[in-house]
């Protein structure tokens, strides 16, 4: 079942410092939506409030018409997962028990590696073509593969709504795509899909609606065409550039307007 999230004017201070001002956004379930923002936008904290991981300090959040403080812990797993890309280190696991610790919520006692939880880890590493990492220590892999890892213990969750801060961040193009790719897929048949993305062009590409944060507030919201612009760009990130939609391919194009420093200006960092 298609389940709906509603952000309703949540904000979030730390000491005199604002995280996020009266941000609202809604997502219908079935769709892909992408924040994006600079550094320091307040894409991580956002998402942080919608999992429950910090409580915002006013506004509202509403999972399926419902209010997110209103669930229990575990009526709330089986609504929403979460993969913040923040992990402890310092002891070992390998890779399918941390994807397993997504079937906590469906389990009904202590422990839950039965033949069905085994097969939901594997079928989820397997749809990132991320098999070859099973039985591999995670502290062992590479940020993009660790990555790959905290992705399937959230499709092992098998929520309507799935949270993923920077999914593609440390993968190269071919993986990025193939990300990508799954998380549509899985909008397509109904899941809710909620993503923090650097990477404009794939946020255009995937997302049905783009959100824009800067300084903890929205600046844009909407289809990717009306959002990503010229003058969009040089407002929030501070960057002259070109912005072309290529329609055969439905893709944005972005051409920086560098301006390459010259030899005697660079000959005091050598």
């Amino acid at each position: 079942m298609a389940c709906n999230l509603v952000v309703d004017g949540i904000k979030v201070e730390i000491g005199s410092c604002k995280i996020l001002d009266n941000v609202e956004i809604t997502v219908e379930g079935g769709e892909m939506l992408a924040i994006i923002g600079p550094n320091g936008s307040g894409k991580t904290t956002l998402l942080k409030c919608i999992s429950r991981a910090i409580s915002p300090i006013s506004g509202e959040i509403l999972v399926c018409g419902r209010p997110a403080k209103e669930y229990n812990n575990r009526e709330y797993s089986k609504r929403v997962s979460a993969m913040l890309p923040q992990w402890p280190s310092g002891f070992s696991m390998k890779s399918y028990e941390i994807v397993l610790m997504g079937c906590r919520n469906q389990a009904r006692g202590i422990w839950w590696e039965g033949d069905g939880e085994l097969e939901v880890a594997r079928a989820a590493l397997g749809v990132l073509d991320a098999m070859d990492l099973y039985e591999r220590d995670f502290d062992t892999l590479s940020s993009g593969e660790q990555r790959k890892v905290l992705i399937a213990k959230s499709l092992a969750q098998k929520t309507g709504i799935i949270l993923l801060d920077e999914p593609v961040a440390y993968l190269d193009m071919k993986y990025k795509l193939e990300v990508m790719n799954v998380l549509r897929a899985l909008a397509d048949m109904g899941k809710t899909v909620l993503v923090t993305l650097h990477e404009i062009d794939l946020a255009s590409k995937y997302c049905e609606n783009v959100v824009v944060l800067s300084h903890g507030r929205v600046v844009a919201a909407g289809k990717p065409k009306e959002v990503i612009t010229s003058e969009l760009l040089s407002s929030v990130y501070g960057v002259d550039a070109v912005v072309k939609w290529d329609e055969e391919i439905d893709y944005p194009i972005i051409m920086p307007k560098t301006r390459r420093i010259p030899k005697g200006e660079a000959s005091c960092l050598i």
